[in-house]
């Protein structure tokens, strides 16, 4: 597995595994022409992926969803894409 980012900071490229609204995810930040299609995919401007681009392991950020309503995420994981 490639190494996660040297300064535990999510970016684009990267494989992030979260815990949003209690669920667990794994999702890319990143163009849908990198993934091989299984996963889901949230470019750096989705509400999603602007929450978490910067953002460290083990911090928890927000954000705002299409309905009003703020989801909570807990970044668990984040590892470059291969």
């Amino acid at each position: 597995t490639p190494p996660a980012s040297a300064d535990g900071k999510v970016g684009a490229g990267m494989v992030v595994t979260a815990i949003i609204a209690g669920d667990e995810m794994k999702f890319l930040i990143g163009s849908r022409e990198i993934s091989s299609g299984d996963l889901d995919v949230y470019s750096e401007k989705s509400p999603l992926g602007a929450a978490v681009m910067g953002a460290k392991v083990g911090e928890s950020v927000s954000y705002t969803a299409p309905n009003g309503k703020t989801i909570s995420v807990q970044i668990k994981h984040a590892e470059y894409y291969s």
